[in-house]
């Protein structure tokens, strides 16, 4: 009998930013006479994001590195924060951090950025697996409230679970409710048979999902992370399954339990060249925001700027120069809900 066990709030925490302020974006009264949320959210994957210390627990080309450190780190921080300010997003997703201090730093660095109180991110929070290199973040205009984190315990198949990373669950209040979803899905990386650890992630998704709708049906939710899987790798939901809008494109199943869910994903309505990750020439979209319940995605792209080429390939950060930001694109929507 398959067997999960998840683990809430282990030493989740809520940070607060240095400055008062909040952004609120209102729309035009809709049928229902109730005024629609619009809110920008940006999801980037900040590759290997460590701080100046060497603890021991890094990669080991940071490790190793004579010209990884406090100066180097620094200045690291100050290209991401340049780039958060021109993304200027009212959430602000990202994976691979080390840990909560670079999360203080951003926040810092950040408000100190904004001489506007509704752009600073008074909020932010942050979770990993204990022991592990790195976790995800947020960055947030608007409060953040009830995070709970939730980790898988397998004991169902023939051989040992890799270590994999939490899933983040939280509120945004703007001051409407939206749920958010934060996953880092088990890498490609080494071959092997990873897709099965991302189908107990994708179930775990699927499941707390599932759960969130029965205690708040119709609940606003969104999804966002670097899942480690191309778009056309996810199932199609059936066309009988879509909604009257016929939104609904994606199927994500936890057979573990017999259950799925219908989700939206934008990628499946982008027709633009770009994906957001590129490897050996050939782009993949394996970073994603999946939305259902009372949310409507209203714009998406992967997103260029000083981080990117020309061509819109990113620019990797490269240990040995120091060079680069990330090797994933950032990806932003415009949800109204």
């Amino acid at each position: 009998m398959n067997k999960i066990k998840k683990r809430a709030c282990r030493k989740a925490a809520l940070l607060a930013g240095l400055l008062i302020g909040a952004s609120l974006c209102l729309l035009a009264c809709g049928s229902s006479g109730r005024k629609k949320i619009s809110l920008k959210i940006v999801n980037w994957n900040a590759q290997t994001f460590f701080d100046g210390n060497k603890d021991g627990i890094e990669y080991p080309n940071f490790l190793k590195s004579k010209k990884w450190d406090e100066a180097a780190y620094k200045d690291r921080l100050q290209k991401l924060c340049k780039a958060i300010n021109a993304l200027d997003a009212d959430l602000v997703i990202l994976e691979e951090i080390e840990n909560q201090g670079i999360v203080h730093d951003i926040s810092n660095a950040l408000a100190g950025n904004s001489w506007n109180p509704r752009k600073v991110y008074r909020y932010a929070c942050f979770a990993k697996k204990e022991k592990s290199s790195i976790g995800c973040a947020l960055l947030s205009r608007f409060p953040l409230e009830g995070m709970k984190v939730h980790s898988l315990d397998i004991q169902a198949e023939n051989k040992a679970a890799p270590s994999m990373r939490p899933l983040i669950e939280v509120d945004l209040l703007a001051p409407k409710r939206l749920k958010i979803f934060v996953n880092h899905w088990k890498s490609k990386a080494g071959g092997g048979d990873s897709d099965v650890w991302r189908r107990w992630q994708e179930g775990l998704l699927a499941q707390k999902i599932l759960e969130a709708q029965k205690e708040n049906p119709g609940a606003a939710i969104l999804c966002a992370g670097d899942f480690n899987q191309d778009i056309s790798e996810f199932k199609p939901a059936p066309e009988e399954g879509a909604d009257s809008c016929g939104l609904q494109n994606i199927e994500l199943r936890a057979d573990f339990c017999g259950q799925k869910v219908l989700v939206y994903s934008p990628w499946l309505d982008y027709d633009g060249e770009l994906g957001s990750y590129n490897f050996r020439d050939k782009w993949e979209k394996i970073d994603h925001f999946f939305a259902c319940g009372n949310l409507s995605v209203t714009e998406f792209s992967p997103q260029t700027g000083e981080w990117s080429y020309n061509d819109g390939r990113p620019k990797p950060f490269k240990i040995y120069s120091l060079g680069g930001w990330s090797d994933h694109l950032p990806i932003a929507c415009r949800v109204e809900f």
